[in-house]
This record gives C-alpha cells, sequence and structure tokens, in this order.
C-alpha cells in the first residue's frame, strides 16, 4: 500500500534533508516540503458570477464546477511544486546527454538515464501501476488526448517522466483544458485524480533518478543509521510495506 501523497513528499524531503544531504540537496527537500505542506486552494469563482442567484440549474452548475476547479486547482499545486523539485534534482544529477541530438532535452536526458540505469534491474513496481492509473484518468477527461499519445512511443523505467511531462507541457503553454460537472450538474471528473497520479510518477521517477545517481552507497542517513539506497527505495510505501518491497532490490 502506498503512502498518502503528502506523506510520500514528506518522507523524501526528509530522506534530502538528513544531515549527510542538506548542503547539496536541501534545494530539492524544500520544494518537496511545501509540496507536502498544501491542505488546500481556496478559490472563489461564483463571486465573480453577476447572474448567480437568478436560475437553480445554472446556480447548480456554477457550484458544482467551483468544488472541481477547487480540487483540481488544489492538486495542480501540488503536482507543481513536485515539478519544481525534480527539476532542482535534475541540476544536481545532471544526467548525461541523449545519444540522440534531436531528443536531447532536460527531461529527455533524465528519461533515458532511467531507461539505461534501470534496463536490467527491476525499477519501483508502483511506478507501473500509477502509469495504468494515469493513462485511465488522462482517457476520461476531454482535450488530453496529446497525453494518451505518448504512452505509443514510452518504454523502460522513463516512461513516467516521458508521459507526464505532456501534462506539465500542457500547463506551462496555456493548454491545459479544465473540469467541467457532468451532465446531471454534479461536481464529478477525473482531472484531480489524473493530476494526483501524475504527481505520484514524479515522485517516484524523482527517487529513481536518486537512486541511479547514489547507486549502492554505503551512506547511512541520520540517527537511525538506515542506508540510503533502502531509504529511497521505500519512502512512497506504507510503513507495513515497506519490508515486502526490499526484497525487490
Amino acid at each position: 500500500m502506498l503512502a498518502d501523497l503528502k506523506g510520500h513528499c514528506s518522507r523524501l524531503a526528509e530522506i534530502l534533508s538528513a544531515s549527510e544531504l542538506v548542503y547539496e540537496w536541501g534545494n530539492v527537500a524544500e520544494w518537496l516540503q511545501l509540496a507536502a505542506a498544501i491542505k488546500n486552494v481556496e478559490i472563489d469563482i461564483i463571486q465573480f458570477d453577476q447572474g448567480f442567484g437568478y436560475c437553480s440549474h445554472a446556480d447548480q452548475y456554477s457550484m458544482a464546477r467551483e468544488e472541481l476547479m477547487r480540487r483540481f486547482v488544489s492538486e495542480l499545486s501540488r503536482f507543481n511544486f513536485v515539478w519544481g523539485g525534480l527539476e532542482s534534482c535534475l541540476n544536481n544529477i545532471k544526467p548525461p546527454k541523449h545519444p540522440d541530438k534531436l531528443k536531447r532535452g532536460k527531461i529527455s536526458n533524465a528519461c533515458y538515464y532511467l531507461q539505461k540505469y534501470f534496463e536490467l534491474k527491476p525499477h519501483l513496481p508502483s511506478l507501473g501501476e500509477e502509469l495504468i492509473a494515469f493513462r485511465l484518468a488522462a482517457s476520461s477527461c476531454f482535450g488530453y488526448e496529446s497525453v494518451e499519445k505518448r504512452f505509443d512511443r514510452s518504454r523502460g523505467a522513463g516512461s513516467g517522466l516521458f508521459t507526464v511531462y505532456e501534462l506539465r507541457n500542457l500547463f506551462a503553454h496555456g493548454s491545459l483544458r479544465f473540469p467541467e460537472p457532468d451532465d446531471e450538474n454534479q461536481p464529478v471528473s477525473d482531472h484531480q485524480h489524473m493530476v494526483n497520479h501524475a504527481t505520484r510518477i514524479v515522485l517516484l521517477s524523482t527517487q529513481m533518478l536518486l537512486l541511479a545517481y547514489f547507486k549502492h552507497s554505503d551512506l547511512e542517513i541520520d540517527r537511525d543509521e538506515v542506508p540510503l539506497w533502502i531509504a529511497l527505495s521505500s519512502c512512497h510505501l506504507a510503513t507495513q510495506d515497506a519490508d515486502i518491497q526490499m526484497s525487490l532490490f
């Protein structure tokens, strides 16, 4: 069982804040700490709707849409801080350039780095499950066809970053589509779940990048003297499942 998303962010931040790592990795930890700290994002779209209160059907739509936006913006805010943590992490790791000059770029290089390192090693099993869930959610959200198409061109341990990068680009370039209530004006949409799974994929990919960078380092962190590679391999899991994960590495 996975830890909740805030706990996942917090645990990874805690590892990178350990005294042995904080000087070099504290900047990454700060992004993740902020991601973990988000409880909710308050929005009030209705305050600008001058027609609100004149039609109960329209009011129901407006209230449902505002609730969907609140959930979506909350998840999107966490996603963006986690993505900031990823980019900060890559600034430290500096993965080698992709051998294909046409595919070079910060994220493309990271995807290739993951693909090569985990080519003959098992990656975190939860990544595959999250990718399936992300694809299902994206397929039910209008305007995210380009995300789905990425799955057909992705493979290996870098597939998570490769597909989620499209979602990040839709946001960064103003092409993101927002959720709408269902046909009965109920706040039902998979948008928040899509972003939630995307955030998890970025966190798991960040862990894998760090595992590839440190390899099987004998570094132990803080008072518990936990080997770094064990901490990085299990911080996404609920406590009772952490030992089971270890048998895979």
